[in-house]
């Protein structure tokens, strides 16, 4: 029996050991539902006894052990679902490598997997590659080597490391290296077919990659990477190292994962499920900043395909999302602590009841030491003492004793055998009394418990009334500039409707004024396509979670959004703390071909290194007609439909309307096989798509068809950068259709880098 042969008879015997186990499995989760079904009608079943204190205590110890059995059965069941969704996922494809190696005297054998797996006898068959050992396959060289496990470093001499390709249970291929990954196998990954979703690729690794990944010690971590670098895939694979090795105590909520938008989030939604985790919250900073403040409609502005299609940013956002205003904000926190926020009167049924004055001079009362929040703290117990007070006046009245009377006489009518001595009803007076006042003075209650009667859109408006002139020249901004947003902002508020960059200042304001609480304790935060991340949304994010690590990561030359780099702005966001640089200079998304023709638009100094992976040149198509450009491309689609069978294709065109214009031309039976996608709230639903290049971004397709690559559309230096996104959202194969004339962009490219094809 030669070795492909021993080890397709490993992976056979492994393949059997995850059924028997996922059998096993099946039957606890049948058995665990059945107790947990009875559990819960024996709960909803149980009666209190109140006959006597004796009763009533035993009945609710017997209800709280109910409760923590339900509990730890729940914990039980949760944990046998998520490990049955990993055997699913192990079953086709258990382990991708093999290290053996020499500890002691005694030589072992360990395969690599997304989880771990055990025989009957508990011996480790599969290690989870994120595992100290399994850095020997990633980093390791034959030969006397070691490995960390746990702050010790263990020697041992590294025999073998070998990769395999396994589909269905069945080795397509496989090959002994000592190599990290060898190039051969690498490139065989790599040339598969996309999907809707990113794919898992712990298999493929780089060492520059690794090293990202299993970063225990940075608590700033920046990764720069050019177009497919492979920058996403670290950021997933960080988060899953991170929650496998700090398991003990870390929760999956207490990973925050920032994306640039739910297409982005759905598409790479599979990733971390497949490489053995799930439930990690998933946020646009939109969506994150819509919870923070509930009470208004947090809106992005219109202008960001506007802004990434001519470079031109938007001034006032750019200002408004800068590190600068954050500075100037906490000045004008700093100013306003002596004398406090703006009030509101605290008013019952539109008479004053607390004024606002009154506020402001118990406010200064406090601790003139104390930071604003912390004095705030201190005014909202004294109202409420006060309130207090004011509720034993009101107690006192003439409409309380009726409406406590009304309630008496109701009880009494309700329950005859009530017994009526003068002490208890007494004491029913009181308890009533209280009640009706209490339910009067509740919007009070409220507003002092939630620090309304704070007059936090003026107090907003009135900081930015304050903005130097300074600042706004930084931005080549006039006053009658900020003047026309100040008018605008009053509107927004009038609607309850912030822009994302108000929304952001407007919390930091909010947060620096009271103690503001957050529900989730985020103690990870990994931020992707980081360029378009302002300063001020960083700085609110190290506001609510200032001991956190964080991970950013992002492509400098996709530049979206028109807000500075907040790469830039780290350094003062975060003073006290080291930032580690990671750069990652390779392409293994696209071929050869495809890579060489996109770094034609980039400078010398940002071209991207080249994976040895090849295919056909791109294609520049030529028609003087755009119906005869259509037609073409439809007959396109459905020469290769059977070749592209498994391909996912993108049709991108450069905005919103040219891709609608191009969608309304396609007969219905064409609109039927092809999805449509221009909202950033939406979901790739085909395999076949039309979208503009500002959502492309971050996405691959196999195949990428550019719409309209004309004089008109494409023809500045930040048109550039666009092609530059557009060509490299492809992996196989890239088509730019020209109309009429091509853009004078593709004149200056060589012409041995691609082909030429009239229509």
């Amino acid at each position: 029996m030669n070795a492909r042969q021993e080890e397709q008879q490993h992976l056979e015997q492994t393949v059997a050991l995850i059924d028997q186990e996922k059998q096993l499995l099946d039957k606890q989760k049948q058995k665990n539902q059945s107790q947990f079904q009875e559990n819960l009608q024996e709960n909803a079943g149980q009666r209190v006894q109140s006959g006597s204190f004796e009763a009533l205590a035993e009945t609710m110890a017997d209800t709280r052990q109910h409760e923590q059995d339900l509990l730890v059965r729940y914990q039980t069941m949760a944990a046998q679902e998520k490990r049955q969704k990993v055997l699913r996922l192990m079953k086709g494809n258990p382990y991708f490598a093999r290290i053996d190696f020499k500890e002691d005297q005694g030589v072992e054998t360990l395969y690599l997997g997304i989880a771990s797996l055990r025989d009957t006898a508990e011996e480790t068959l599969i290690i989870d590659w994120r595992a100290p050992i399994a850095n020997l396959y990633y980093e390791g060289e034959l030969g006397a080597t070691t490995y960390e496990a746990y702050d010790t470093t263990v020697d041992i001499e590294l025999l073998l490391k070998r990769q395999f390709k396994i589909r269905d249970a069945q080795i397509l291929s496989m090959v002994d290296t000592s190599e990290a990954i060898n190039d051969d196998f690498l490139l065989e990954i790599l040339d598969e077919a996309s999907s809707n979703h990113m794919k898992n690729i712990v298999a493929t690794i780089q060492k520059a990659q690794n090293q990202i990944i299993r970063d225990t010690h940075s608590k700033l971590l920046v990764v720069e990477g050019i177009a497919g670098s492979g920058k996403t895939s670290a950021l997933l694979q960080r988060v899953a190292y991170l929650l496998y090795r700090n398991r003990n105590w870390l929760d999956n909520d207490q990973v925050l994962l920032f994306s640039p938008n739910h297409i982005f989030s759905d598409y790479i939604s599979t990733v971390l499920p497949s490489l053995g985790e799930s439930g990690i919250p998933t946020e646009t900073f939109k969506s994150f900043l819509a919870k923070l403040l509930p009470l208004y409609q947090i809106h992005t502005e219109d202008s960001h395909e506007e802004v990434f299609l001519s470079g031109q940013d938007d001034r006032v956002l750019r200002a408004k999302s800068s590190w600068l205003i954050v500075e100037a904000l906490n000045r004008y926190c700093e100013k306003i602590t002596p004398f406090g926020p703006l009030f509101r009167d605290l008013t019952l049924e539109g008479k004053p009841l607390i004024k606002k004055e009154q506020i402001r001079a118990w406010y200064q009362e406090a601790n003139p030491g104390l930071p604003m929040y912390q004095r705030m703290q201190l005014l909202q117990t004294k109202l409420l003492k006060k309130l207090g007070g004011l509720e034993k006046d009101e107690m006192k009245k003439d409409w309380v004793k009726q409406a406590a009377e009304d309630l008496l006489q109701q009880a009494y009518t309700d329950n005859p055998d009530l017994e009526d001595s003068e002490q208890i009803e007494r004491r029913m007076r009181r308890q009533f009394s209280k009640k009706v006042v209490r339910k009067k003075m509740r919007p009070i209650k409220r507003k002092i418990t939630r620090f309304t009667f704070i007059n936090y859109s003026k107090q907003y408006l009135h900081f930015l009334q304050t903005i130097s002139e300074d600042l706004l020249e930084q931005y080549q901004l006039t006053t009658a500039d900020w003047q026309d947003m100040l008018v605008e902002l009053r509107k927004d508020f009038q609607r309850r409707d912030l822009s994302l960059e108000d929304g952001t200042l407007m919390f930091l304001l909010m947060k620096s004024m009271y103690p503001l609480h957050v529900q989730q304790k985020a103690r990870f935060i990994f931020i992707d396509e980081m360029q378009d991340f302002s300063p001020a949304q960083v700085a609110l994010l190290k506001q609510l979670y200032p001991k956190a690590t964080y991970t950013f990561s992002g492509d400098l030359n996709q530049k979206v959004f028109g807000n500075e780099s907040m790469v830039e702005a780290l350094g003062a966001i975060f003073p006290e703390q080291p930032i580690t640089h990671h750069q990652l200079t390779t392409s293994y998304r696209s071929t050869e071909e495809i890579t060489h023709f996109a770094n034609q638009f980039l400078t010398q100094e940002n071209r991207v290194q080249l994976t040895a992976r090849v295919g056909d040149r791109p294609a520049i198509y030529y028609a003087l007609e755009k119906e005869a450009m259509l037609t073409h491309l439809v007959d396109e689609l459905k020469a290769t439909a059977e070749k592209a069978k498994y391909w996912r294709t993108a049709i991108i065109g450069k905005t919103v309307e040219d891709c609608e214009d191009l969608y309304q031309q396609l007969a219905p039976e064409q609109q039927e096989q092809i999805q449509l996608l221009t909202d950033e709230e939406d979901f790739m639903r085909k395999s076949l798509i039309i979208i503009p290049t500002y959502l492309a971004k971050g996405l691959e397709f196999d195949r990428v068809y550019g719409w309209n690559i004309s004089p008109e559309n494409y023809h500045t230096e930040q048109d550039k950068l666009i092609l530059y996104t557009l060509c490299t959202r492809a992996m196989h194969e890239l088509n730019l259709l020209t109309i009429g004339q091509k853009s004078p962009l593709l004149e200056k490219i060589p012409e041995e880098l691609y082909q030429v094809k009239h229509v």
